[in-house]
């Protein structure tokens, strides 16, 4: 057996052995693993400052912080997102028990990405987790350093049987994807989803597909075009631009694309001082061959602001493009990076017409002073997410849930949405072998007065208290009682 073989035959056999789904066993793990972050941060800031040239304190704000909330939640509510779920009832099922039992589905495969490598690893584990499942955590062989760190301790803190971490590059992956799992969870982009998806198909596995895609960026002119600049800016070159819900282009009216362009360069010389390459805050593309690429996206279009460079250390500066055609590099394919291009639209309606010729973004932005701008942003388009007059913080609620449509993914996570998506949502009803005069109506010979006494009791829905119920059955056993004795006569 190859030791990825070996790596989801221990995870099988120690999920069957039932230890997970025990609740307290899962909150034991969860503590654990926030321990992790509460004694390792120097280990881990210092390996993502070597993978992407995070700042201790960036990775603090944009990695760890988020999974300890997201720790944190999971371990206050866990035994209300695990707990049966009572549903409504009509008048066939009113003396019934009749829930929904969340149940943990079984070894769960985690793909992480390069980007932000330990919040886009271990926040669906966190769910793979709380959820009672076993789990086979990949992280991105990109951020050597950080994969090395994270199969150094996540064995430490938390069950290795359960939660084995393989590391490796693409044919470690292949071998993984030929396994049988019970979900697969990936974040990346489109093309590997693909690929991802066709090996699911095989053992009817189903996924979570968490990509990207160019999110727009609409500038209305009728808004602070300071405060909306800063935000974006904020929003594009955190992590060097290399996040899948930066925003990935701007539209906005000729008219203000030269105060964009200078508020967006204000904002930069204040986040990143005059010289961005020296400040610890700005980050690195991630290797040579992202460098490449995002460099050949700047050659059919003209840099209003930034666009300095130095291969050596995978070094884009700040970049901003004027003027920008539909038809540039730039424009043919998610950016990743920190070039922000302007393309000029005449009005809203323009805008929303050019933002649906393309695919499904995973994030939308809209900047306005006018609610009625953002409204029909809203209800005209379609997005993963939609966030008016600011950028990325949506993905900190954890109350909202994180996930694209179409092209930009699949399914979604963050909280209870990340338990729930993890779960297998068990219908159950259960019935007692009584009254069965109420079920005479469905069985044979079938009749028009069977069929109308079944049209009485599917289709009128009941909520009622303990009482209103008590009393119901009672008129129920009489009703029962008449219509057996009609179906004898």
């Amino acid at each position: 057996m190859s030791r990825e073989q070996q790596a989801v035959a221990r995870a099988r056999k120690a999920f069957e052995t039932g230890r997970s789904k025990c609740l307290e066993h899962r909150i034991r793990q969860l503590k654990n693993l926030q321990r992790l972050f509460t004694e390792k941060q120097s280990v881990i800031s210092e390996a993502v400052k070597k993978d992407l040239n995070k700042s201790e304190v960036g990775t603090q704000l944009y990695e760890t912080l988020g999974l300890e909330g997201e720790i944190s939640l999971a371990i206050k509510k866990l035994k209300e997102w695990a707990a049966p779920r009572p549903v409504e009832k009509n008048l066939m099922t009113v003396s019934d028990t009749v829930y929904v039992r969340p149940e943990p589905l079984g070894v769960v495969l985690i793909i992480g990405a390069w980007n932000y490598p330990w919040a886009v690893t271990i926040q669906p584990l966190i769910g793979a987790i709380a959820a009672g499942n076993a789990a086979v955590v990949k992280p991105s062989e990109v951020c050597v350093h950080t994969a090395k760190v994270m199969e150094d301790l996540l064995p430490l803190y938390i069950d290795k049987e359960l939660y084995p971490v393989v590391s490796g590059g693409v044919p470690e992956t292949q071998e993984l994807l030929r396994q049988r799992f019970d979900h697969i969870f990936y974040t990346g982009n489109s093309m590997v989803g693909k690929l991802i998806m066709e090996a699911a198909a095989k053992h009817l596995t189903p996924v979570t597909l968490e990509l990207g895609g160019k999110s727009p960026c609409y500038i209305d002119k009728n808004c602070d075009l300071s405060i909306a600049c800063r935000r974006v800016a904020w929003g594009k070159y955190t992590n060097c631009g290399q996040t899948c819900i930066a925003p990935d282009y701007i539209l906005c009216e000729p008219s203000i694309q030269d105060r964009v362009i200078e508020e967006v360069k204000k904002s930069i010389k204040e986040f990143y001082t005059d010289n961005p390459k020296t400040c610890p805050d700005y980050g690195r593309i991630i290797n040579q061959r992202h460098f490449k690429r995002i460099m050949n996206m700047l050659e059919d279009s003209t840099i209003a602001a930034g666009g300095e460079n130095d291969e050596s250390e995978s070094y884009i500066a700040p970049t901003v493009l004027r003027d920008v055609k539909p038809e540039a590099n730039v424009m043919q394919e998610e950016i990743f990076g920190p070039l922000l291009p302007i393309l000029s639209v005449n009005g809203l309606d323009e805008a929303i017409k050019f933002i649906n010729k393309g695919e499904k973004p995973l994030a939308l932005y809209v900047f306005s002073s006018d609610n009625t701008v953002i409204k029909r942003m809203t209800d005209e388009t379609s997005s993963g997410g939609l966030l008016a007059n600011d950028c990325l913080v949506h993905y900190s609620v954890s109350s909202l849930p994180f996930g694209g449509v179409g092209n930009s993914g699949m399914g979604c996570y963050h909280g209870k949405f990340s338990f729930d998506q993890l779960s297998h949502l068990r219908s159950c009803l259960i019935k007692q072998l009584k009254m069965e005069g109420v079920n005479s109506m469905r069985y044979p010979p079938h009749t028009l007065k069977k069929l109308g006494w079944a049209r009485f009791f599917i289709l009128n829905n009941v909520d009622l208290g303990w009482l209103g119920r008590r009393a119901l059955l009672a008129v129920l056993a009489v009703v029962a009682a008449v219509v057996l004795q009609n179906y004898v006569l």
